[in-house]
Formats: C-alpha cells, structure tokens, sequence
C-alpha cells in the first residue's frame, strides 16, 4: 500500500486491505450447532506436563521455550502480565457513543495505535469458552463480544529460518507477548471506562481463539489444521483476545477461495517434520468440518525437537506467507479471485524456491542452554524445500474427540490411545 493511500485511510482500517476481501454469512468451514465445551486440561501442551504423551514429552514441556535463551527472556517477561488479563471495574461508566459501530471503530484504531496487524471483532458463541480451568473450577461465560487481534511473527525472520530451527520458538513468544502487552491494555482501558473485559492471551485464555478468529472475519481454516490462515498474513500470526460488554458492532466471516487453494495444495503437508498434517480430505471433528492434524504428533514433536526450539515450518511453507511486495500481492490476488490459476500458482511457489531459506537475513545466533550453561546445539535443522519427499502410504490421522479427554479437575496421568485413536478415523 503506497504512502499516499496511506494518508487518506481511516485508522480503524488498519494497513491490510481486509475490506476488500469478500465477506459471507456463515465461515467457509462447516461449523455445527452441537460443540462440545471442553476444559483447558485437553490442551495437548497441557496433557503434555501430566504425562499424558509420554516420559519424554513430559520431561522436556517446561524446557522446550527456555532452552533458548530469546525464548526465556521473552517468557519471563510476558508471564507478570497475567495478573493484568483481568482486574476491578470503574464503578461509573464513562461517557462513550452510543453506536456500537463508531465504538467498534475506536476499539480498532486503538489496537492499531498500539501496533496490532489485524483486528476483528465477533460474538462469543457460549461453546467458544472452555468449560473449566486448569484447577477445575467452572468457565462462566461472561461476556458477550471478542476484540481478536492478529500479531504477525516477522516475515524476514522466518524467510531466513528453517521453520523449525533455533529461532522458531522466539518467533511465536515475540508474538504473544506483544498480543498479551497490547490486549492486557486495551481490556484496562475498557474497565477503566466501566466495561467488564478481560485479555486473553498465550499464558492464559478461558476462550479458544481459534473459531473466534474465524468468526472475526480474519482468515479460513487451512489444511494446516487447527490453524487459520489470513489473505496477507498467511498462517505467520499469533492470536491475543480481548471479551467483553462494551456493544460492539461485530465483522463477518470471509471468503477468499482458501478451501479450493487448500484442498489442491499439499505443501505444507509435504514438508512437515512429524508428518502430522493430512494429505486426504476433511473430516467432522467436535462439530467442525477440517482437515484433521495428528496433534498428539505435532505437539510431541514441538516440545522434543532436538535440533531447534518449537516448530513453525508450515508457516514458513505456505504459499500464502509473503511478504507483501506487488508481485507477491498480484500472485495472492490471482489465487484468491481466479480458482483456475491456483494449481499453476502452487507448482509456481516450488519452482522459485519459496520456502527456502534466506541466508541474508539470518540474524540469530543458534545458542542452547542445557543444564545451566549455554553453548552452541549440537545440531540445526537445516532444512530445504523436499520437493521430492515422498508421500506416506496410508495415512491415518488419531483423533481424539471430545469423551475421550480428561476430566476437568484430573492432573494425574491420562495415557493417550493411540491405536484406539487411529481406528476412529481408518
């Protein structure tokens, strides 16, 4: 977007074109009437610390951040801030319009004043909250409205990265702390004018962000799985979350042809590490229609990973992840109005090498710390495009429903099923 238009752009807008992206009454992905509300104890980073994956996983779920040290600098910052997620009302409301769309508008430019990326804003469906905390106790949905905000992890950091080398997890908690610094603000500021709200973040959200994203208008579901994937982002967010009562008027879901783009191409499938993103078709999962990660598979992998910290190479892999310069636009554009060009555009982003690493922009150090020393990692993943990967044999996806997880209040081990869990879905 050139300075010019710039200049004569409302702030509520933001600097992404989202309203030019084609807006519709239901999301893209078939979401029933029936969800289940599930606890936080079903999170798999969380089963993870019980022992629910395993000895290993259990062991390395409090050290896969913080064995490198911009991860734990990050984290260590952001974790005071959950005390401010939430705190005291003003006892009298300020006096703020009446239209919820001029309100709506103000929130907007108010988290783009504070260096948002994207910002929508929906109704909080009363199955979108978790149903329990971590100690058991009940979720009451209390608020009617979600501010979702979209915090882009830096295109040129992950152009030089591998996707799952040692800066990958410092890319994702750089993200969330500038989502939870910006949403523990902007729910201050909306008690402080005597709304309830609270900020809902990476450390702790009584809410599931990823359908209210969807809802938000900010992006479809992708084959990545439970990741949604923005039309200028691509997958290379993370999410922070603002609920509340201020009356807000809320955005619709978009449409930007992702289902079609997805359902032709497999690459980020293809070039995953624990091969934990499907090649086959969606499946109905807990009331949603998606393609069906294996996330036992892709959180075991994330928390173990011996040669980096985390794991982000489907972001990095996406055709979708530019970073915005006019021939990148012209290519997105195409792929998102024109269904014919897409099998063309996703051979294309093989062919020029997208998704392989830009050694320019390395700017890292690849450091490790174990057992209270730092030193160079043994090893880092390294990886290039594996156009020649070849594809598995009989891929069947675990899936792991909603009767299956544990009980809200259970912090003993809950073993995982696994053959079980692949028989659901053979």
């Amino acid at each position: 977007m050139g300075f010019f238009t710039k200049r004569k752009r409302p702030l509520h807008l933001g600097k992404y074109p989202m309203e030019t992206i084609k807006r519709v009454d239901k999301t893209t992905t078939l979401i029933t009437d029936d969800i289940p509300r599930v606890p936080q104890r079903s999170n798999f980073f969380v089963r993870a610390k019980y022992g629910d994956l395993g000895p290993r996983p259990q062991s390395q779920v409090s050290k896969f951040v913080t064995k490198y040290p911009l991860s734990a600098a990050l984290s260590r910052i952001m974790r005071p801030q959950v005390e401010l997620q939430d705190g005291p009302i003003a006892s009298e409301k300020a006096p703020v319009p009446d239209d919820p769309v001029e309100l709506a508008n103000h929130v907007k430019s108010l988290c783009y004043f504070l260096d948002a990326d994207i910002v929508g804003i929906c109704e909080v469906p009363e199955w979108a909250w978790y149903s329990h905390d971590l100690d058991g106790a009940i979720i009451e949905p209390r608020h009617k409205f979600a501010i979702v905000m979209l915090i882009d992890q830096g295109f040129e950091t992950m152009d030089a990265s591998s996707g799952d080398d040692w800066i990958s997890g410092a890319q994702s908690f750089r993200a969330y702390l500038k989502g939870s610094t910006i949403s523990c603000t902007v729910a201050g500021y909306l008690r402080e004018l005597g709304f309830d709200a609270r900020a809902h973040t990476n450390s702790d959200s009584q809410v599931l962000h990823i359908p209210l994203t969807l809802l938000a208008g900010l992006g479809e579901l992708s084959r990545i799985g439970e990741t949604v994937l923005n039309p200028f982002l691509g997958p290379r967010f993370k999410t922070a979350v603002i609920t509340t009562n201020l009356p807000l008027a809320v955005d619709k879901p978009i449409d930007f042809g992702l289902q079609d783009f997805c359902n032709k191409c497999k690459k980020c499938a293809r070039e995953c590490p624990p091969r934990a993103i499907s090649f086959g078709n969606k499946v109905m999962f807990n009331g949603y229609e998606m393609w069906k990660p294996d996330v036992e598979a892709c959180t075991r992998y994330r928390i173990t990973n011996p040669n980096g910290s985390a794991c982000g190479r489907c972001m990095k892999m996406c055709p979708f992840n530019k970073e915005g310069l006019l021939q990148h636009r012209i290519g997105l554009s195409a792929a998102i109005h024109f269904p014919f060009v897409r099998r063309l555009l996703i051979k294309l982003d093989d062919f020029v090498g997208y998704g392989k690493r830009k050694h320019i922009w390395k700017w890292w150090l690849d450091l490790e710390s174990k057992n209270g020393k730092i030193g160079k990692p043994d090893k880092t993943n390294e990886r290039e495009l594996q156009t020649d990967r070849p594809l598995p044999r009989n891929q069947i996806i675990p899936v792991y429903p909603a009767e299956t997880i544990p009980p809200a209040d259970y912090t003993a081990k809950y073993p995982l099923d696994r053959k079980h869990a692949k028989s659901r879905n053979d």
